[in-house]
């Protein structure tokens, strides 16, 4: 059996070395496929089998990164028509304010156009506090807090709105202790999760207090539940609505995850299916020193 001299064996691996380092070298270009590199040397095919994982791993992120993207250029559009359709409905509100002899008349315009207005100015507050929230540089001042107090305070703020549904919240208040919290970013997050099931529940909230603990959950519509995906609910812009006439800015649940993952704490939500679906919130954050 003939076998390959020395030299050309060494050809051979300088050979394949050669066409990995060049196939790394595009890579750091863009995206390279594999190299299916079969050679004789085995030291050479391990180093070619580990280049194809790292290669596999890069192409992956690609696309994931490609359709992050992609996802993001939605959600910009969907943004951008929330802020024109305001805008365009207070300016055309004032453009009749304007014209209008009647007095009366004048007034109405101008508060259709304060409303709208209004509209901008949560969306633009939800964008910045999302924002500061996202910054990793950004640390909040955190002290300790009583959560079963912020929770409470949230509900008697909604109570007169609760009260026009016909909505009484189920709330359990169990042994707590104290949390570590920005008071300013704890109450947005609470708020903002009852404000969400006033939006988009289709029943009273359950507010539950336990240690560190907090969770609403509130009925939905089976309709919502089935066009509602869990994984993205905490994603900047996701509405879950085609339509988007919910009335949300779809930053509600992401500013609150945010700003619970700032203070060192998690938020997780989840939709169930079934015959009675609900949406869920939890809250867990670190336990004050």
């Amino acid at each position: 059996m003939k076998r390959d001299s020395p030299f050309s064996s060494r050809r051979a691996r300088d050979r394949d070395l050669a066409r990995l380092a060049e196939l790394l070298d595009r890579a750091a270009v863009s995206p390279a496929p594999r190299a299916r590199l079969e050679s004789a040397d085995p030291a050479v095919a391990e180093l070619a089998c580990a280049v194809d994982c790292h290669l596999d791993a890069d192409l992956a992120r690609d696309l994931e990164r490609r359709a992050a993207d992609e996802r993001f250029r939605e959600q910009l559009a969907a943004l951008s028509h929330d802020i024109r359709t305001p805008l365009a409905g207070a300016q055309g509100y004032l453009q009749l304010a304007q014209r209008a002899e009647d007095p009366e008349r004048a007034a109405r315009y101008l508060e259709g156009a304060e409303k709208r207005l209004a509209a901008m100015r949560v969306l633009v507050d939800d964008l910045f506090t999302y924002a500061r929230a996202a910054d990793p540089s950004w640390e909040p001042e955190l002290v300790a807090c009583d959560l079963a107090d912020a929770a409470a305070d949230a509900l008697a703020v909604r109570y007169g709105v609760f009260a026009v549904r016909g909505w009484e919240p189920d709330v359990r208040l169990g042994e707590t202790a104290p949390v570590l919290a920005a008071p300013d970013g704890l109450a947005r997050v609470i708020a903002n999760l009852l404000e969400n099931a006033l939006v988009h529940g289709s029943g009273a909230p359950c507010v539950r207090v336990e240690g560190t603990t907090l969770t609403v959950e509130n009925p939905v519509a089976p309709a919502d539940a089935a066009r509602l995906d869990p994984a993205r609910l905490t994603e900047r812009f996701y509405q879950g609505d085609p339509a988007r006439n919910s009335g949300g800015t779809g930053l509600g649940l992401a500013v609150a995850r945010a700003l619970a993952e700032s203070m060192g704490g998690s938020l997780t939500v989840d939709v169930t299916a079934g015959e009675r679906p609900s949406f869920s919130a939890r809250l867990e954050l670190r336990p004050a020193p």
